[in-house]
């Protein structure tokens, strides 16, 4: 009898312990397991399934912004709280939630300044949550997409979405422009090649600048336009600030060499007549590094003229020049100051576009050649006049080779040249040439820019 009582409590004890292990089993869910590795991240489906005696799952960051998944006991449940630690229960591989780098340029200027791949990340509340990265009101955000995020996010120059494990990198937008940042309390500051390099503006602005400006040659500061309050030494004294448009534009020097090239000469047989501006060459000075490139032209009262660049000049010709004393200078473009200063102008015009052409040719006035007129050979006015009883009044040297050849010809009536400013300004009638030898080739007016 007691053997039977015996093998009754043996079977019910082992019924119960089966039960017991059927209902643990019916518990335990599968985690995801991973630690410290980029499959964790951007690829669970590459990550270990763990089958957990507790019911619960987490995702967790860690302190060097790894991502860890895996089973988490009941005693550790109250010591994972967000937003670095997530922890689930109840479905099976519930550590699946996304993660999102996640800044604000306002708190993290890196946010705007770097790619943000070494920035914090953040848990999604979702598995298929998507990352973003946008630009509002000039600030740089990264995060988790939520569903207002998604209704707005429209603009792809301001606003991204992407999938996948800390997407969101990257400078953005990518046509942010680069200069060097750097204020007056470092030292560096004054040498752009030996600051920091060149970075990110912090706030985003369409067609923004880079600036410099200098207190003195050893007090300077390097920014973006866009920066705002007193990082931004421009809005307050723009005349000691300089400004440009290109990636690590603001480099210069606190004197810089001028980029502008003038013609320079002093001869008295060819100073004074017009000069190609691939002559220009480069200045000797150094200029401050506001200041504008400069080019003169200066005519002395005995007629000499000198030419070449405003800053190599001393402060009493500076001075002068800027009075504009028989003096002017230009900023436009290399070899501006190449114009002629004989003031040689010859009468441009046609009888079919101006009525005075033909006989009142006096009371129109002349204008500058099209062309450099570069000595006393190029100093030639025309009048020419071909079968169609069209007549042309303008500079010889405008003229096609050809076209030059004919009027110099002296035996070709229906061309005449003169050799004094204005010259061709007489009145031309029905017998003043010969319109029917039709010397003067069609062509010579096809290729004359009138107009």
């Amino acid at each position: 009898m007691m053997w039977h009582n015996n093998k009754l409590f043996i079977t019910i004890f082992a019924i119960s312990l089966l039960r017991s292990y059927v209902a643990a089993q019916d518990t335990n869910i599968n985690c995801y397991s991973c630690y410290d590795a980029d499959s964790c991240l951007k690829n669970l489906e590459a990550t270990d399934i763990n089958t957990c005696k507790a019911n619960t799952c987490y995702t967790q960051i860690n302190a060097n912004l790894t991502i860890s998944r895996g089973c988490l006991d009941d005693d550790k449940v109250a010591a994972c709280t967000a937003p670095s630690c997530v922890s689930c229960s109840g479905s099976e591989k519930c550590n699946n939630l996304n993660v999102c780098k996640s800044c604000n340029s306002d708190d993290d200027p890196t946010c705007a300044q770097t790619d943000a791949s070494a920035l914090n990340n953040a848990i999604c509340e979702k598995a298929d949550s998507k990352c973003m990265i946008r630009v509002l009101e000039k600030k740089t955000e990264r995060g988790c997409v939520t569903d207002e995020i998604e209704k707005t996010c429209t603009d792809e120059k301001t606003c991204q979405m992407c999938t996948g494990g800390a997407c969101n990198v990257g400078i953005f937008p990518e046509d942010r422009l680069t200069c060097f940042q750097c204020n007056d309390t470092v030292a560096a500051c004054a040498n752009a090649q030996a600051s920091s390099g060149a970075l990110p503006c912090t706030q985003y602005v369409a067609n923004d600048s880079c600036y410099m400006y200098g207190s003195d040659e050893t007090h300077v500061t390097r920014g973006c336009t866009s920066d705002v309050g007193e990082q931004n030494k421009c809005a307050t004294d723009e005349e000691k600030c300089r400004t440009c448009n290109a990636n690590a534009c603001n480099s210069y020097g606190y004197q810089t060499e001028q980029l502008l090239e003038c013609i320079q000469c002093s001869d008295n047989n060819l100073c004074p007549w017009g000069h190609e501006t691939s002559t220009a060459k480069s200045c000797e000075k150094q200029i401050l590094y506001s200041a504008e490139g400069k080019c003169y032209t200066r005519t002395f009262e005995n007629g000499t003229v000198t030419r070449g660049c405003f800053y190599d000049l001393d402060d009493a010709d500076q001075k002068v020049c800027e009075a504009g004393t028989n003096c002017t200078t230009c900023t436009t473009a290399n070899g501006c100051n190449n114009a002629d200063t004989q003031n040689f102008t010859c009468i441009r015009c046609r009888s079919d576009e101006n009525d005075k052409c033909r006989y009142k040719s006096k009371e129109i006035a002349g204008e500058k050649c099209r062309n450099l007129v570069q000595s006393n050979e190029d100093m030639k006015c025309f009048t020419g006049v071909w079968r169609t009883n069209l007549l042309i009044r303008g500079c010889l040297i405008d003229l096609e080779d050809r076209d030059q050849y004919i009027c110099n010809d002296s035996e070709n009536n229906s061309c005449q040249i003169c050799n004094s400013t204005n010259c061709n300004n007489e009145p031309s009638g029905a017998a003043y040439f010969l319109l029917t030898n039709g010397l003067l080739p069609a062509v010579l007016f096809a290729l004359w820019r009138m107009k």
